[in-house]
């Protein structure tokens, strides 16, 4: 019997921040392209993140993922113009700077296995009592007695930037479904013909999926997926004046100005299933953790609290490319970085789904789950906190 054509050049699975974003750049590149969510865009991790643009301050070694990091990071500045010019959308991207700050002879040595990056001509400045007093003043902690400086690191607005990337994604012809959750891929003799709904199957020639949290809905697939959502609980602070004008990072907590007077303290790491509760334990935590750092946070005023679902993996690396399936694509399990890897990921996904010239992403292959657990590669970034 012959098929009928496809619905789709290519279907997305999940229109968060990654979804979306692979949603514009295929369809920039002429893909007739369909994208699949559960809620709604943006609903879930992407808009829950803080938006911290740091792949220095989280890598204490180089390695592929560093390298997709910083390659990302740079490409930053350049997508998001190209972004607010299409939808005259400000996505709040600023190079506000990152501190990495140390309290105690243990967190100070730990500063140490980062000065690699200087070996490669990046910048990173170490800092001590005396430069941070001039920095801060009293405002700071005095425990904090070290700290290097990322004077490249950056912070985007997270909600915003989902908001802009699908809205230009929708301006390029992308058809977003909202409240159509995926049940299964059509899997026909080792090739994705499509997937499963509610509502019927959906074909398309490709199907990349980008369901963060959800990622592994598919239980029957020939291969594990393992992917599983992380809970990450956040605090919105009103601080004015008193707001630092950097991010300020410890492996306990952080702080990143959203402008305005506003700060965000974040975010704790919890094992919680698909529970996005606000506990008032964690809440008073990162208050506590915050003030310990930064001691104004204790006439701020409170404003909000939330919790988000990152996608977490095995060695806290991202799943991209394809697999032994033809036509079927992963591009999730980001954990803490989908907003800083939104660029690349859309970039090198694209590439390897348009026939674009060679993407290396062994690496970061569903398939590295296949083997034993000894063959499984580690991961080099920091996994204390959320960015």
């Amino acid at each position: 019997m012959k098929r009928r054509p496809p619905d789709a050049d290519v279907l997305i699975v999940g229109a968060g921040v990654i979804g979306c974003a692979l949603a514009r750049e295929l369809a920039g590149r002429g893909r007739r392209v369909l994208v699949l969510e559960r809620s709604e865009p943006g609903a879930e991790a992407s808009s829950a993140a803080a938006g911290i643009l740091s792949p220095q301050s989280d890598c204490r070694s180089s390695g592929p993922f560093f390298d997709l990091a910083l390659e990302s990071r740079t490409a930053y500045a350049d997508w998001v113009s190209r972004l607010e010019r299409d939808t005259g959308l400000s996505v709040g991207f600023r190079r506000t700077g990152l501190l990495r700050c140390a309290r105690g002879e243990a967190e100070s040595a730990d500063l140490d296995a980062f000065l690699w990056q200087r070996d490669r001509g990046l910048p990173l400045e170490v800092w001590d009592s005396r430069m941070l007093a001039r920095r801060f003043g009293n405002r700071i902690s005095p425990g904090v007695e070290r700290a290097l400086y990322f004077p490249d690191e950056a912070v985007v607005d997270s909600r915003r930037l989902v908001e802009a990337l699908a809205t230009s994604a929708r301006s390029r012809d992308v058809e977003i479904r909202p409240r159509t959750p995926v049940t299964g891929f059509l899997v026909e003799e080792g090739v994705c013909r499509g997937v499963s709904t509610a509502s019927g199957p959906i074909e398309a020639e490709n199907v990349v999926d980008a369901a963060g949290a959800w990622a592994a809905f598919d239980g029957a697939l020939p291969l594990p997926v393992p992917v599983e959502p992380v809970r990450g609980q956040m605090v919105e602070l009103e601080m004015g004046e008193a707001a630092p004008d950097t991010v300020l990072l410890t492996d306990a907590v952080y702080l990143v100005p959203r402008g305005g007077g506003r700060v965000l303290v974040g975010a704790t790491l919890e094992h919680a299933g698909f529970r996005k509760e606000v506990t008032a334990g964690a809440v008073e935590r990162l208050l506590a953790d915050a003030a310990d750092l930064f001691p104004p946070v204790r006439n701020a005023t409170f404003v909000r609290a939330w919790a988000g679902l990152r996608p977490g993996t095995p060695d806290a690396l991202p799943l991209l490319g394809g697999c032994g399936i033809a036509g079927l694509f992963f591009a999730t399990g980001h954990f803490r970085s989908g907003i800083l890897l939104a660029p690349v990921t859309a970039l090198r996904i694209a590439d390897v789904l348009t026939g674009r010239a060679p993407t290396d992403l062994g690496a970061f292959s569903v398939e590295r789950f296949s083997g034993a657990a000894g063959d499984r590669p580690g991961s080099a970034f920091s996994a204390g906190v959320f960015s």
